[in-house]
């Protein structure tokens, strides 16, 4: 039996032992600088044994008298992963040992491993959770340093070029999944080696942390940089039209130039120039995307110093023409000739398979009235800016499903710039401030990446829609960044879980633990959750098991324009 089985007895603290083993035991436990504690789950109350500030760094235990204190000093990122495995010991055999961030009185976190067993009534219901809780901070400092030194740079701590190219080939397979668009950036500091023979490394090495610390501050949420050169950065830009990353590119340069670097050797001035792509509608993969930004991080060079170009405008290559604005004018006339359309896919219930709500999904109809795929022209759409019109014509369809047919409910889709844009929300009063039961009967959904961008605005939003009887939903969830914090700051509805995650579910085991990570996380909260791109029943039986509300994707019925129920 193991240690912590030993101790995992009901009542250990409040039962007389007059032979004095286990208290013998126990305090060979605290010599040994663990934490015993035990955890009433019916009164919520914790008993601890041991010197809590020697071990965890909480000085006054009552400020952990019960399960809610105590995990509010758990770190936000490792919270759901403690969630998880502490109802999977509750409901099977499986063993609570697990590794977490503990914040201390001080503000630091330190890493903590907490094993635990626990003890159930008759019917299996759990009662008590009694556990050794021993702090492993040094043992983690030593293997997470060996693990940072081979992704990062020594230097700046930024990513390495290993692991930014790693990073890069993600990037490029979620933006190209979503139909989206992303820039890439090489950021090559002018003339460095010169300073470095002159005034030697020490004052080049000064140069540029200082560069990779003010290029941090220009970074928004998402954004990934790294050190790939001795006088290199290479940046990611996720989710950015062409005008976003000359923007971006722009400020790099002025925050470069506009303030001297302190040396040892005196204060000295420096320079940059980059080099830029988009993919992946000029590159499609990590080898093209680098080459194109390196071929324009030269020409930029070769122009002088402080410049930026684009791989497009680089002299003497040929790219072949993009039908922007082609296609631009197409989506204008469609809207003219009411050829924006919804097709509408069904969200079933998980258990039984029936529809709840369905998803309007935006479609253009060519002049034949063919369907063009979404891919073709949403992206193009969004970098042109007509993104607002096309949203707001998908308000009035999707209201106007809502109106003729009454028994169903609705989502649609809204983009960031909608999101944040008074003329829409005023369409959406206006649309609803007498149709309360539409109001009732509507999902918006705002994709993850998109919310955590900016978490104040995409709150404003959810509070303002919420206030006419709407519900909002988080798209693509699990795509992105969104911790605790955030889910609960946005006060959303539900959560959609990203159809990534559900391809090849069945043979992936970190898909499985993933998908149940999300949804215990959601739950932890009260949030219902959606599995997307759902086109197996073993895919659907896997979910379902994992506890998932509403299931989505072809296996339950493709998106239609012409469903039976449409009146």
């Amino acid at each position: 039996m193991s240690p912590v089985a030993e101790l995992a007895l009901p009542g250990l603290l409040r039962e007389d032992d007059e032979s004095g083993a286990l208290s013998d035991l126990v305090s060979v436990l605290v010599s040994s600088g663990d934490l015993f504690y035990e955890w009433d789950l019916v009164a919520d109350g914790l008993t601890w044994v041991g010197q809590t500030s020697a071990v965890i760094g909480i000085g006054d235990v009552k400020s952990i008298v019960n399960g809610n204190t105590y995990l509010q000093r758990i770190h936000p990122e490792d919270l759901p992963r403690r969630m998880v495995a502490l109802s999977e010991h509750f409901e099977s055999s499986h063993t609570f040992n697990i590794e977490y961030r503990l914040r201390r009185d001080d503000g630091q976190f330190a890493w903590i491993q907490e094993r635990a067993v626990a003890a159930t009534d008759s019917e299996g219901t759990p009662l008590r959770l009694t556990g050794i809780v021993r702090d492993i901070s040094a043992q983690k400092s030593s293997a997470e340093e060996v693990d940072f030194l081979t992704n990062h740079d020594a230097l700046t701590g930024q990513y390495n070029r290993l692991r930014l190219r790693e990073a890069l080939g993600q990037a490029i397979e979620t933006t190209t999944r979503r139909n989206g668009q992303s820039g890439f950036l090489l950021v090559g500091l002018d003339k460095l080696n010169i300073v470095a023979d002159v005034y030697g490394d020490e004052t080049a090495d000064a140069i540029v942390l200082a560069v990779a610390q003010r290029i941090e501050q220009c970074l928004r949420a998402g954004d990934i940089v790294g050190r790939v050169g001795f006088d290199r950065f290479a940046v990611i830009l996720g989710d950015c039209s062409e005008q976003q990353v000359t923007a971006i590119a722009d400020r790099f340069l002025a925050v470069i130039r506009d303030s001297e670097v302190a040396t040892s050797n005196g204060p000295m001035y420096v320079t940059a120039s980059i080099g830029a792509t988009i993919f992946p509608t000029s590159a499609k993969d990590v080898r093209e995307v680098v080459g194109q930004a390196d071929n324009a991080l030269r020409s930029a060079r070769r122009l002088g110093c402080d410049c930026y170009l684009e791989f497009r405008d680089v002299p003497q290559q040929h790219i072949p023409e993009r039908p922007d604005l082609v296609v631009a004018e197409q989506v204008k006339q469609a809207l003219r000739d009411d050829r924006i359309v919804l097709a509408y896919q069904p969200i079933v219930a998980a258990q039984d398979g029936a529809p709840v709500f369905y998803e309007g999904l935006v479609r253009m109809l060519d002049e034949e009235n063919k369907p063009v795929p979404a891919g073709v022209f949403v992206p193009i759409v969004e970098q042109m800016g007509l993104m607002r019109l096309v949203d707001r014509r998908v308000l009035d369809l999707g209201v106007s499903a809502l109106k003729a047919n009454p028994e169903i409910s609705l989502s649609i889709n809204v983009s960031g710039m909608t999101a944040v844009d008074p003329v829409w929300l005023r369409l959406l009063q206006e649309h609803l401030e007498t149709q309360p039961d539409v109001a009732a009967r509507l999902i918006l959904e705002i994709t993850e990446t998109i919310a955590i961008d900016d978490i104040a605005d995409s709150s404003r939003f959810v509070r303002s829609v919420a206030e006419l009887g709407c519900q909002v939903a988080l798209d693509d969830f699990g795509a992105g960044y969104t911790s605790f914090r955030h889910l609960r700051a946005l006060n959303v509805d539900l959560v959609k879980i990203d159809g990534s995650f559900v391809r090849d579910l069945p043979t992936s085991p970190d898909n499985q633990l993933f998908v149940r990570t999300l949804i215990n996380l959601a739950k932890g909260i009260g949030l219902k959750t959606v599995a997307e791109w759902v086109e197996t029943e073993e895919e659907a039986q896997l979910l379902r098991d994992e506890g998932v509300d509403y299931l989505q994707g072809w296996h339950y019925g493709k998106p239609e324009t012409d469903p039976d129920w449409a009146s």
